[in-house]
């Protein structure tokens, strides 16, 4: 029986679980992820931790050992990867759709078949990335690598109630490509949604607006940013999501989520503001992508590099537990262009 490889889950979030189980899941390798969410207010497994957990674990035909809510240590022992087709997986209340994805799609993208899967719970809320930024960074980020998923959002799911559907299709993928994205190229168009739902439409209009007069003024004069406005849903909730396209590609974001008390302006302003933060250097990936894309270097069939603003702790924590199941060894080399290397070692 091969030994099981014990992970310190105390200083993340719920990102090295998630990192821990897609890893175990490709690799082959069991590990065990010990005082799970140990700095957090409330440690353990929450619901859409465990959902990601178990879901991985059908996936990879995986055993499982303290899978439970609350749960603050797990065994993983994974099995062969096998293709799912029309399922459904409900993350419950608004816990994130889109952070249970990213733990799957490393072993739907090297199943043995096609995967198409419905999840529901929460696509915009705080603390995870937005379905419009899976869609439109991430998503085409893992077409590059060889890696073919498609997107629809069926509707939307705000925070604290949820109720959000999307459906995914997932192409298994022969090898996962290396990435060489380090330069980001000439050029720059920028889009955006201003979505509301359950909300007077004006909100979604004032939102717009703000992002745009924020844009102009840092001289982005051609932006083009659309209103989305559903008059009922599950949940209600707001938010505005930027997203810019250079020359070589390259995809950078930039959202704001609305909350009671926080003016419509506000939304639009922030959203801005956060996409501006990441254009302002000469790097080629933004910075939620490169913490995303850890994963994946980690398990590409060549070595990668990539140069991006800053290393967050989000990035150390994802290349630790990358470096301990995968057999990779990254490299960061600081500047004000921060470049990342990844190569296999086994």
């Amino acid at each position: 029986m091969a030994e099981v490889t014990a992970i310190d889950g105390a200083r993340g979030g719920g990102q090295i679980l998630r990192n821990a189980v897609a890893l175990s899941a490709v690799s082959g390798r069991p590990v065990r992820v010990e005082n799970i969410r140990g700095a957090r207010p409330k440690p353990g497994l929450r619901p859409q931790h465990l959902t990601a957990v178990r879901a991985v674990g059908e996936v990879s035909g995986a055993r499982l050992v303290g899978a439970e809510l609350g749960s603050r240590e797990i065994e993983f022992w994974p099995g062969s990867i096998t293709a799912k087709r029309g399922w459904r997986l409900d993350v419950g209340t608004a816990g994130s759709v889109m952070l249970v994805l990213q733990s799957l799609l490393p072993a739907l993208a090297t199943a043995n078949g096609p995967s198409d899967l419905t999840l529901v719970g929460g696509t915009d809320v705080p603390f995870a990335p937005p379905f419009d930024h899976f869609d439109r960074i991430f998503v085409p980020a893992l077409r590059l690598l060889g890696v073919q998923v498609t997107t629809q959002l069926r509707r939307r799911g705000f925070y604290p109630k949820g109720g959000g559907d999307v459906h995914v299709t997932v192409s298994p993928a022969t090898s996962v490509r290396p990435l060489s994205w380090t330069k980001r190229g000439g050029g720059l168009t920028i889009q955006g949604n201003s979505c509301s739902q359950g909300l007077p439409s004006h909100i979604a209009e004032r939102m717009r607006e703000s992002a745009l007069a924020r844009l102009r003024k840092a001289g982005q004069e051609e932006a083009e940013i659309a209103v989305e406005v559903v008059e009922r849903g599950p949940s209600q909730g707001c938010g505005v999501f930027l997203w810019a396209e250079c020359g070589a590609g390259r995809r950078f974001g930039g959202s704001s989520l609305g909350r009671r008390g926080k003016r419509a302006e506000q939304v639009g302003q922030e959203a801005a503001d956060a996409l501006l933060e990441e254009l302002k250097g000469d790097w080629a990936v933004e910075s939620h992508l490169a913490d995303q894309m850890i994963v994946w270097m980690a398990i590409a069939e060549g070595p990668s590099e990539l140069t991006t603003g800053s290393v967050t702790d989000h990035t150390r924590s994802a290349i630790e537990v990358a470096e301990t199941l995968a057999g990779a060894r990254f490299s960061i080399e600081q500047g004000p262009v921060v470049r990342l290397r990844c190569e296999r070692t086994l």
